[in-house]
């Protein structure tokens, strides 16, 4: 190890870094400190991957005002501590920097905790039975929402009708959104309340699925789906709220210190500019500017966050931008027709050129285009639209998201040099075993297909999540996708050339994060002047074989300098 560094005794660093707030109460299990109270200096003691370069491990890191003052041994650091200082000792776990989802939807997973939760399920016939469940707790008339199905899995792999969600619930409207969220299965009644029927034609960017009759099955792709969506009753302000801190709560005791919340409504900014301001958020969220919305709208909302981008732990510094669909329900932007749909070649979203106008206007105002792409089509756009912007230099030192990459032909892949791969390793072994007849086995574009190693080839910046509630925000989940690609079931991996190691996948859920947050001088590694995030285990998750990595558990988490979750510490 090398010899350790640390702030002056003033503890004074880089302008700018966040300030911790108290202490946290008692961590369980091997961790011992953090007693309610003051500030005061944080120890913590045993196996620390920094992932600094020039120094990977520590033996322990001071912690003062929220940053590390001391990276080194824990004489080094006992050392320099002030009297009364708390201590964490890892015994044989330990510490990483501060781990990251760099891509979920944090309200949409309150509510299905609430909500009819189809993830799992077999088929069409569990979902329906499940809902019939729920409707009798539900008043005749009020809407059942629910979400999670995903018809690949099931026998068959055809999408649902309406017919069963009519049998299991005929006195209540009925939308059961997909595990992707870009299609919604309905019933009759939520049909006729939409006024959709045989003579509705699909809509820009949409689709309805139909019967040989036209008729509406009951299934709605991408923007189809707003037919019915906007007649939906909308949430309170209240409901917001309490979805977003269960969630935010369950988001901290997976380990995790920060979010990236991709694509969230006005309201929903303000509610969690509210719980920042009342310092009551467990973790750091980076929130995205819902950026559909007309050109106008979009532009006063960039104008009111401009204005405070920062709050707290709160960051409002990206616009979530859409080009196509998603693959799964083959509304992802394909330059040659889906193999198991010919003549499909997906969705635009977004027209291609509005899109291209919308990018140049979010980089304009300052903030950081994040563009959701899947198709082949779809990426090299996008990829092509950014490298426009830079050219014309709208975008400065904001590096540009593209949100998940999941097909890329190798003739794009030098676009990606300077650009946030926005990736959900979880995505490849969940997909597999139906991707490649969406993609064709063998053509170019399945061996671009998830391609995490062809990203970091290119350039890219490789900032990991999960896209959940639609997959596991699970980091160890994750961790193990990216280095085993090994789908459930299978013998072998899917596309081994595109695993990582361990430490690559661990800075896709650190390093990877803080840069695409705009914060990689802030964060992402444990060095001296940096904000004190930290994740704790209980064994080494760098050490422990990938197929032992689910069993290692969460010990806590600290944020700025504070434990916010672990043992009786509960998040707030």
């Amino acid at each position: 190890m090398s010899a350790g560094r640390g702030l002056d005794a003033a503890g004074t660093g880089p302008a700018g870094a966040d300030r911790g707030g108290g202490a946290g109460g008692v961590m369980g299990g091997p961790l011992r400190g953090m007693k309610p109270g003051a500030m005061r200096d944080l120890l913590v003691v045993g196996r620390i991957h920094t992932l600094a370069p020039a120094a990977p491990l520590a033996g322990a890191v001071l912690v003062r005002d929220g940053r590390f003052a001391w990276v080194g041994s824990a004489a080094e650091c006992q050392a320099r501590a002030r009297p009364g200082a708390e201590r964490l000792d890892l015994g044989g776990g330990c510490a990483t920097p501060g781990l990251a989802d760099a891509h979920g939807h944090v309200l949409w997973h309150g509510r299905s905790l609430v909500e009819v939760r189809c993830e799992g399920l077999p088929g069409e016939e569990a979902c329906a039975a499940r809902v019939a469940a729920f409707a009798r707790g539900v008043p005749e008339g009020r809407w059942i929402r629910g979400q999670g199905w995903n018809h690949n899995l099931w026998p068959g792999a055809r999408f649902p009708t309406a017919a069963l969600l009519d049998a299991a619930a005929p006195a209540h409207p009925v939308l059961l959104t997909r595990a992707d969220g870009h299609a919604v299965w309905v019933n009759g009644r939520a049909l006729a309340l939409a006024g959709v029927g045989k003579d509705t034609p699909d809509p820009p960017g949409g689709r309805l699925e139909r019967h040989p009759d036209g008729r509406p099955t009951g299934v709605l792709v991408d923007h189809a789906a707003r037919l019915v969506l906007d007649r939906v009753p909308p949430l309170s302000a209240a409901e917001i709220e309490e979805a977003t801190v269960q969630a935010l709560r369950g988001l901290a005791r997976s380990g995790l210190t920060a979010v990236h919340d991709a694509g969230v409504s006005p309201e929903g900014l303000e509610i969690y500019r509210r719980l920042a301001l009342e310092d009551r958020l467990p973790l750091r969220v980076y929130a995205m500017i819902d950026g559909q919305a007309p050109r106008a709208v979009l532009d006063e909302r960039m104008a009111r966050w401009r204005e405070s981008p920062e709050v707290g732990r709160l960051a409002v510094r990206a616009v979530k931008l859409f080009a196509d669909g998603a693959l799964a329900s083959r509304g992802a932007a394909l330059f040659e027709p889906y193999a198991d749909d010919p003549g499909n070649v997906g969705l635009d979203l977004t027209e291609p050129g509005e899109l291209r106008e919308r990018i140049r206007a979010v980089a304009r105002a300052g903030f950081q285009p994040a563009v959701h792409a899947i198709g082949d089509r779809a990426c090299a756009g996008v990829l092509r639209a950014f490298r426009a912007a830079r050219d014309e230099g709208l975008l400065g030192s904001i590096p540009p998201r593209v949100e998940h990459l999941q097909t890329l032909l190798a003739r794009d892949a030098l676009l990606l040099s300077g650009v946030v791969a926005s990736m959900q390793p979880i995505h490849a072994v969940c997909d597999a075993p139906w991707a490649e007849r969406r993609l064709g086995h063998g053509t170019d574009r399945q061996r671009g297909a998830y391609a995490w190693r062809s990203a970091l080839a290119g350039g890219a910046v490789l900032a990991f999540g999960s896209d959940f509630p639609g997959e596991s925000f699970d980091v160890r989940l994750g961790l193990r996708a990216a280095e085993l690609r090994l789908p459930a079931g299978w013998a072998e991996p899917w596309m081994p050339e595109q695993r990582l190691g361990r430490e690559e996948a661990l800075r896709a859920y650190t390093v990877g994060p803080a840069v695409a947050a705009l914060a990689g001088g802030r964060r992402g590694t444990v060095e001296v002047g940096r904000d004190a995030d930290l994740s704790l285990f209980d064994r080494d998750l760098v050490a422990v074989p990938a197929d032992e990595l689910p069993g290692v558990a969460v010990e806590g988490t600290v944020v700025a300098g504070r434990v916010e979750y672990g043992g009786g510490v509960t998040p707030r």
